[in-house]
């Protein structure tokens, strides 16, 4: 299992990289693609015909659109890191680190996986790096670890301990037959 985590990690990591790693028109082409889907949704629940979605082009037709278009990249941002913060949980719990130090852990990593990320964004043509986007990662990353430790503690755990308790009471159903 830990071997699993471990290449989970590393695969995560990877597809942050290789999203920064496309050029800034590339990355606008796919955004605005999702974009084009909303707007497609959009004209079939108001019931438009197909040669109104087929008028349209990728890229946005209004202010709109660029305010759709921003709000999906920075949701983008937001859940990479909190896939990889649920990951990088998961791994540490394997190896049995919890409490103040794993947290401390999973934050740090997350950062400065987001900090050398943009960083990298600072090489690759028609891309920005922003302090904003790192804030959106390390939110996101946070989010990863609230939703890794509410699933941990509350569910795994509550079930580990109904059925030790079950045990348990089977076990003294057993003496007293």
């Amino acid at each position: 299992m830990k071997k699993l985590a471990i290449v989970l990690c590393v695969l995560a990591m990877g597809f942050i990289f290789y999203n920064s790693s496309r050029s800034g028109s590339l990355s606008n082409l796919r955004s605005y693609g999702i974009v084009q889907s909303i707007r497609d949704v959009k004209y079939d629940v108001e019931g438009k015909t197909d040669s109104n979605k087929s008028k349209q082009g990728v890229l946005p037709i209004s202010a709109r659109d660029e305010k759709i278009n921003l709000v999906i990249r920075k949701n983008a941002h937001a859940f990479e890191y909190c896939l990889l913060a649920v990951i990088v949980s998961n791994f540490l719990f394997l190896i049995g680190m919890r409490g103040k130090k794993a947290l401390t852990t999973i934050m740090f990593i997350c950062l400065l996986f987001a900090n050398g990320d943009e960083f990298h964004q600072l090489f690759v043509p028609g891309r920005t790096s922003l302090v904003s986007d790192v804030m959106i990662d390390f939110v996101g990353s946070l989010i990863g670890i609230g939703l890794f430790y509410f699933v941990y503690y509350k569910i795994y755990k509550r079930q580990t301990k109904d059925t030790q308790l079950n045990q348990k009471y089977n076990h003294k159903n057993y003496y007293f037959k």
